[in-house]
């Protein structure tokens, strides 16, 4: 959506702190329904979850990280009985690293053929992005080539040149706000010699699979995508929009406040704050460069991007 606006929390403890937008207009008691559209008042709610494990079943979240540390690349499979045919994912995982995967090809730049973007890659990716978006780093295209580039020579996000990449900016920011994107498992990530697929290659492999063999061997996906509201794991999103009394809010309102003020105070008491105070049900709160949130609990609690990536605060 153009000019939309996203909000990246820097850290994994705000949700539930009742911390509004209350400044952002259309307001929901007081608005034109008609004429004004989606209400923008609204709380900060979760943010992207660390780097780590996940408990699915079969392509449903269960519990854990909905932001999966990849621990596997896709595996020869076959989509048809008619013998190996593609690389597809073996077990369902979620979140950026995931969507790597997915989406960005190993060196496409250089090479149209070249292979899927190795895991440990994937993760050390999206681990980097998290980190410079915590800074309020640029998470443009530009800005997100450049760290791709930091780990995978020849890479990019969005297919320039002759890669076969179909990221978008859009979708990583969805993603740090905090929007659950899935891959399924079976989903086709190259053919069977190891050349990553764009999404329409992978699609002619799905659209050739039969009824039966679907019931029989399962449904093969050309890729994953965001949860829907009626998905286990899901994280609804509000549409907020730059409008006027937004950009009034960044200079000297609410959004300036989580911003700017490193000694703005949140502890979640359902987060842990010192190592000692860390167990079985309550976490480390923590940033998304995955340092501890200061014991205090103190610190800049967010950053705002336009829908192209420009940090606007």
């Amino acid at each position: 959506m153009a000019n939309r606006i996203y909000i990246v929390p820097r850290r994994n403890d705000l949700e539930g702190m009742l911390i509004s937008l209350g400044d952002l207009h259309p307001n929901a008691g007081q608005k034109n329904s008609i004429y004004q559209g989606a209400h923008q008042n609204v709380y900060m709610v979760e943010g992207l979850d660390p780097l780590a494990a996940t408990v699915v079943s079969s392509t449903s979240w269960v519990s854990g990280s909905r932001n999966t540390t990849l621990a596997a690349d896709a595996v020869a499979d076959d989509t048809t009985g008619g013998g190996n045919d593609v690389t597809a994912m073996a077990a369902t995982t979620f979140g950026l690293a995931a969507y790597i995967k997915d989406r960005v090809q190993d060196g496409g730049t250089a090479s149209a053929v070249a292979p899927q973007m190795p895991w440990a890659d994937c993760n050390a990716i999206a681990q980097a992005i998290m980190t410079s978006a915590m800074a309020g780093g640029a998470m443009t295209l530009a800005g997100i080539n450049t760290i791709i580039l930091l780990t995978a020579v020849n890479s990019n996000l969005a297919g320039a040149g002759i890669s076969r990449s179909f990221g978008t900016v859009d979708d990583i920011l969805r993603i740090l706000s905090g929007e659950v994107y899935t891959l399924p498992e079976l989903t086709i990530i190259e053919n069977v010699l190891g050349q990553f697929q764009t999404l329409a290659q992978r699609t002619v492999f799905t659209d050739a699979q039969t009824v039966a063999f679907i019931t029989a061997q399962g449904q093969f996906e050309a890729s994953g995508d965001f949860l829907a509201a009626d998905a286990a794991g899901y994280r609804a999103r509000a549409s907020l929009v730059r409008t006027g009394s937004a950009n009034i809010s960044l200079a000297s309102g609410k959004l300036a406040a989580y911003t700017t003020n490193t000694t703005m105070v949140v502890l979640n008491p359902v987060y842990a704050y010192t190592a000692a105070a860390v167990t079985a049900i309550k976490t480390r709160a923590t940033l998304l460069d995955t340092t501890a949130v200061p014991e205090a609990g103190t610190g800049i609690l967010c950053h705002v991007y336009l829908n192209d990536g420009t940090n606007l605060g």
